[in-house]
């Protein structure tokens, strides 16, 4: 199971120091954990579970942007590495540190919620210096001068303002509003350009400027009526600063010497509670917003360069899929908000809250998702309207808390169907939504986890605090003392969750605080034991409880461990454990239409989305490759499953099968549409794997296939060159619909401004100015209208005239440029903003002719076939820009799409490759006529192998470069020595030879030289040692020769790849490793590989260098200069250095000196390389996610540094490197880097 993708914690709204921003990143606190994004691209880097408790500030290092400060009311102060990850500094005190300050040097000033104020030189340990103190809890602001080092600004709740010198010891007490109307101070700071100034804000909205000196006002501002939470100093600007106000999404540009703002900017639709200003950028600022979502603004060019999505403030305490829709999940959190969003675009699109102090612990969607449902910390079940959000039902249904809460699926769509719920009142209750009736059912203790059977009518399992689970029949309910119909004892601490399983009626799973999960049959019929099986391996109170849809064997499970386990049930094993959550995992969802595509919720906040692919990974391949006979991969009876769940069948380790009603469908469609191979295809993908942009994916290539358009388009967000300017203006005409609707979304004049701006990128000029028109911007329309043409121009005229201002935003500037005929500084300027979508549309626009040239009487489109090849150059290579951000995100399938976009079919089926993307590379090279990457064929093909799919694997080796020679007949012959029998498979028929045919062959072979078929036949015939020496000395033969290619040593590698080295001897083992991995240096030094030159040079050079009787025929120099070759692409100046170190060593060979000479003048002469056009290796995706939780990452042996994301666990099942490192090394070689002689198929 492998994370693809992360919606980050919502930024913390109560407490005010919580954002922050360095030189090249800006950070910003959840509850608990530090969220790092990198500013040049707006990418979160780092998260760490700082604290257990809430943060209630940050503060960065000013001199060194590696060290941030955090501070937690538990009482904890931490220094963090934020490189390594890990606490650098700390100390522990039993008061709670409400603000903190860092100053130059060691220096970190902190206010404690019993006024003290206190320096912590934490350089010198972590004794705490008293300064000053101010009343208990009245501390709102602490500011070190910037310059002056020794004093101390700090603003109280009593309108107060505090100026304390550290070397004299002595506070000055500036009244401020202390005396009057005691508002509190919102925000104070320094004046940048004076000793003695410094401006507060008071939450009244006034603001004034006070000298220190005389403790006097010297200017004062127009009050808002909005207030003022925060401002910050626009150091661009001398005498400018930014305020920002919590009641709607504006900021205010001030001059100290005006009262009034000079300008304002609009920055979202939801008001800001703190702004930053960011050092390296003097006209940048980072804003966090009130519903959690944080921004980076450029007040230069009054725009958003980048804003997050509102993730929730608080512990997600429950998530789950829409009944019908796998691309709607809903949430429920402590902060109390339902939110659902929407899974393609991780958008969310409504929000419903419950109120004050509604703290949400549970939800459910209802039949046919018209209505959804949660409960909450004080006993109330809400309801909502799914497309308006009306709350429909608050209905009081416990004293206390809530717990959880499930909507029986077997009712209609029109609201009905009862909803259960568990309190701590010791009930669990059956609600009807349209009466608000309510059946009570008494427990001994709490109620926690409830229940519905999804076939059975009225039967409802409940987990209590007793530690029994309990199921009843609620039809027969006549009073609140019903009696179950089973129960369960076993578990030794309350049970919280309990979940029925989808395929096996008589079964249900409950975990518990005794750490275990156990399964039960809990049908009224079985005497004796209940209890199937008990799973044990949690650290902690287990909560997230799931069963797979398809897969009758796995269970998942969320604890307080903070982890996810993945259990094969009927062997009692935990087969995946996932650390990337920091805190307790609370929610798990799949849909059964995608059950391979897992949604957890956490106490971190965080909403993380997982592939479950590994597993299944050969079925999917035998689907897609063998489309013509799934029912293979059906099961027959569940009773098989059940079976195997109880002990009473073994459980096969190969082959497993899928028994939901989901998999029964996606067979019969597939049946239906035979023949329609894009169809098929789309049904099979979107069924088994989850990508970013799939939908897109099957749209765009059915216009490249001339069929017709497969999926809704108003779902997807990528599309094809020709498709793409006609669905832009749809998309435009939506948006300013009145008829719209936008969820969370824009005011009318928003839109009809975000529907111009579409209109302007495809050329539509017109639209454009009437759309701006309607929004009331009248002088902007008028002065575009002439590229329309001069009677538009009149007509515009006649119907308003004012004149025009023009600013430095893009979107303002935007229309001139296209009329003046400069539209590529629109797409500069696109791409520069990190606005990569709308560069491509730009361009594509100007591909088409659709903009006006300079002197122009009017706008005419011109055929797009008669574009100038500039102009088809300049749009390639945006998709080239666009393709390689989406890479280095760890979008693989996006970044293909670029190029599917505009029919570089070769490109995208190559970025799959490089992109470790097997499958999809296969698919769409398979439905596009492409040439297949050997290399993702040789996986694929070792991947079904593996579980004995040797019919499956034949088809695909058939398709190799060295399939028919090569890999059939070894196929064959593991076939026939694995099984005893002829192979079966039809496509190995032609390839099976007898053991005798094999070896006349190797005689044959060896007496015409022919050092290829000598090794293959003898692999055949398992005489490994004879091939190893025939093969490895055939390849000393080939490096030795001038111009050798990788094509003619995989004739001889392949076969050696088969052969059995353990056992062998040393010298035969070395010497076939050595070869490998040589073969492996040089063809990933050609492909551009550059991460795996060092650990593939150096496993040579490791082994040349002790295992010296192999006599290895080429030189550590010429290691080394293979190594340099490769780094060039990357690191040009590195390997110039070594390869100028190498012709000056006296150790280097006379034809290695001169190789490396014509090496070194050629990287001289090559001009710089496209940082988006470089061949090598891509990011696996989810590539770019944050990594997990140090204490639990495995070190990587290939670069001893700790592992992002999952780990592969090598032979030794001590030693791993990472997937992605795995994947990279077995696309060069197949032995394993511990150079044991196994081999890897990490696929």
């Amino acid at each position: 199971m492998r994370q693809i993708r992360l919606v980050p914690s919502g930024a913390q709204a109560w407490h005010h120091n919580t954002i922050g921003a360095c030189g090249n990143a800006f950070a910003y606190s959840s509850t608990m954990a530090l969220h790092i994004y990198r500013l040049k691209d707006n990418c979160l880097v780092k998260m760490i579970a700082a604290h257990e408790r809430a943060i209630s500030g940050i503060c960065w290092s000013p001199e060194d942007s590696n060290l941030l400060a955090s501070c937690s009311v538990n009482g904890r102060v931490i220094i963090w590495d934020l490189e390594n990850e890990e606490e650098r500094f700390g100390l522990k005190g039993t008061e709670i540190p409400v603000l903190l300050d860092w100053a130059s040097g060691s220096k970190i000033v902190l206010a404690f919620d019993s006024g003290d104020v206190k320096l912590w030189e934490y350089k010198e340990g972590e004794k705490l210096t008293k300064l000053f103190s101010v009343v208990a809890n009245t501390a709102k602001v602490l500011r070190w001068h910037p310059r002056d080092h020794c004093r101390i600004l700090l603003g109280a709740s009593d309108g107060s303002l505090t100026v304390y010198d550290q070397r004299t010891g002595k506070k000055v007490l500036i009244t401020g509003k202390a005396k009057t109307s005691k508002d509190s101070v919102t925000d104070a700071q320094w004046d940048p350009l004076s000793e003695d100034y410094l401006l507060a804000a008071f939450s009244d909205g006034s603001m004034t400027l006070f000298d220190a000196s005389t403790q006097s006002e010297i200017h004062s501002f127009d009050k808002q009526a909005q207030g003022i939470k925060s401002f910050a100093w626009a150091t661009a600007q001398p005498g400018n600063f930014v305020t920002c106000t919590e009641r709607v999404g504006v900021l205010r540009i001030w001059n100290v010497s005006q009262r009034s703002p000079l300008m304002q900017i609009k920055v979202g639709s939801t008001g800001v509670n703190c702004i930053k200003a960011i050092p390296s950028e003097p006209n940048w600022f980072v804003l966090s917003y009130k519903n959690g979502s944080v921004g980076v603004c450029d007040i230069s060019t009054r725009t958003m360069r980048f804003t997050s999505q509102p993730g929730h403030s608080e512990t997600i305490f429950d998530v789950a899929f829409h009944p019908d829709d796998p691309d709607v999940i809903a949430t429920a959190s402590y902060d109390g908000h339902v939110k659902i969003w929407r899974v393609s675009t991780v958008s969310s699109t409504k929000e419903l809250y419950a109120g004050k102090d509604q703290l949400l612990y549970g939800l459910s969607w209802g039949p046919g998702a018209v209505r959804i449902c949660a409960v909450s910390s004080t006993g109330v079940l809400f309801v909502w309207r799914t497309d308006n959000g009306e709350q429909v039902l608050r209905l009081p249904v416990h004293t206390g808390q809530a717990f959880r809460c499930e909507w029986s699926q077997r009712g209609s769509a029109d609201g009905s169907g009862e909803i259960a719920t568990g309190g701590a009142d010791k009930y669990a209750c059956v609600v009807n939504p349209i009466t608000g009736n309510i059946r009570r059912i008494k427990h001994p203790a709490a109620v926690i986890g409830v229940s519905w059977h999804w076939a059975q009518d009225n039967i409802l399992a409940t987990g209590c605090q007793d530690g029994i689970v309990r199921v009843f029949n609620v039809q027969a309910w006549s009073s609140e003392n019903i009696a179950p119909i089973v129960e369960m004892a076993g578990h030794d601490a309350r049970v919280f969750n309990v979940a029925f399983h989808p395929i096996c009626r008589e079964v249900l799973a409950s975990g518990s605080d005794d750490k275990t999960i156990r399964v039960w049959n809990w049908s009224p019929s079985v005497n004796g034991s209940r209890e199937l099986r008990r799973l044990t391996g949690h650290t902690s109170y287990v909560r997230g409880l799931l069963w797979h849809s398809e897969l009758p064997q796995i269970l998942f499970s969320g604890s307080w461990d903070s982890t996810i386990r993945v259990w094969d049930v009927a062997n009692q094993q935990c087969i995946h454990v996932s650390y990337e959550h920091h805190a307790d995992v609370y929610g798990l969802a799949l849909h059964r239409k995608r059950p391979f595509f897992l949604v957890s919720s956490s106490r971190d906040t965080t909403l993380r989305f997982w592939i479950f692919e590994d597993k299944l990974r050969p079925l999917v391949i035998q689907a897609l490759v063998q489309p013509d006979s799934l029912e293979g991969l059906l099961g027959t009876d569940p009773s098989e499953a059940m079976a195997e769940i109880a002990g009473t069948k073994p459980s096969p380790a190969t082959g497993w099968k899928l028994y939901g009603e989901a998999s029964k469908a996606v067979v019969a469609n597939c049946d239906r549409l035979r023949g329609q191979r894009l169809k098929v295809f789309r049904e099979l993908l979107s069924f088994f794997m989850y990508r970013q942009g799939m939908e897109d994916l099957w749209g765009i290539l059915a216009i490249i296939l001339g069929e017709p358009p497969v999926g809704a388009s108003g779902s997807r967000s990528v599309f094809h060159e020709q498709e793409l300017i006609k669905c832009q203006k749809s998309k435009a005409l939506e948006l300013a619909s009145s008829r719209v609707s936008m969820g969370i979304g824009l005011k009318l004049e928003d839109r009809l401004l975000k529907a111009a701006q579409i209109m302007l990128r495809v050329g539509d000029l017109q639209s454009y100015c009437r759309l701006t028109a309607q929004a009331g911007q009248w002088e902007r329309a008028i002065c575009i209208a002439p590229a329309v043409s001069h009677q538009f121009w009149l007509d515009l005229t006649k119907e308003y005239v004012d004149s025009l201002s023009a600013t430095n935003d893009i979107d303002e500037v935007a229309p001139f440029w296209v009329a003046s005929g400069s539209s590529d500084r629109l797409v500069n300027a696109c791409i520069e903003g990190n606005d990569l979508d709308s560069a491509f549309v730009v361009a594509k626009a100007v591909n088409d002719g659709l903009f006006p040239t300079v002197g122009a009487t009017g706008h005419q489109a011109a055929d797009a076939a008669t574009a100038p090849p500039e102009s088809r150059m300049r749009l390639e290579d945006v998709a080239a820009v666009l393709s390689a951000r989406y890479a280095d995100q760890g979008e693989p399938l996006q970044a293909a799409m670029c190029f599917l976009a505009v029919s570089l079919s070769a490109r995208a089926v190559d970025t799959l490759s490089r992109s470790h993307e097997a499958v999809l590379a296969f698919v769409v090279a398979e439905l596009l006529g492409q040439q297949k990457d050997p290399i993702v064929v040789k996986l694929l093909a070792q991947c079904v192998e593996k579980d004995l799919r040797w019919g499956v694997a034949a088809d695909l080796w058939a398709q190799h470069p060295l399939g028919p020679s090569v890999h059939l007949p070894l196929l064959a012959a593991r076939v026939r020595n694995a099984t005893g029998l002829p192979p079966v498979p039809p496509a190995l028929a032609q390839s099976a030879r007898t053991l005798e045919q094999h070896q006349a062959s190797l005689a044959e072979a060896l007496a015409r030289g022919d050092s290829a078929t000598a090794v293959l036949e003898a692999v055949c015939v398992q005489d490994s040692r004879q091939a190893i020496q025939i093969g490895c000395s055939a390849l000393h033969a080939l490096f030795c020769t001038e111009g050798w290619t990788i094509e003619q040593a995989r004739r001889i590698l392949d076969p050696l790849e088969y052969a059995t080295l353990q056992g062998l001897a040393v010298k035969d083992i070395a010497n076939t490793l050595a070869c490998s991995a040589y073969v492996g240096l040089v063809e990933a030094s050609n492909l551009g590989y550059v991460e795996l030159l060092f650990p593939l040079a150096q496993t040579v050079r490791n082994i040349v260098t002790h295992q010296r009787d192999i006599d290895f025929p080429v030189s550590i120099a010429g290691i080394t200069l293979v190594e340099a070759s490769g780094t060039a692409i990357r690191n040009p100046a590195l390997a110039q250095q070594t390869l100028s170190d190498l012709i000056q060593s006296p150790e280097t060979p006379a034809h290695v000196r001169v190789q490396c000479e014509q090496r070194l003048a050629a990287i001289q002469a090559e001009g710089p390389v496209n940082s988006w056009d470089r061949p090598g290796l891509l990011k696996i995706a989810g590539g770019s996610l944050p990594s997990c939780s140090k204490k639990y990452a495995k070190n990587s042996v290939l670069t001893n540094t700790l592992i992002k994301g999952p780990a592969f666990e090598l032979e030794d099942r001590q030693m791993h490197v990472s997937i992605e490192e795995a994947l990279s090394w077995a696309r060069v070689n197949a032995f394993s880097p511990l150079n044991t002689g196994c081999t890897i198929c990490p696929l």
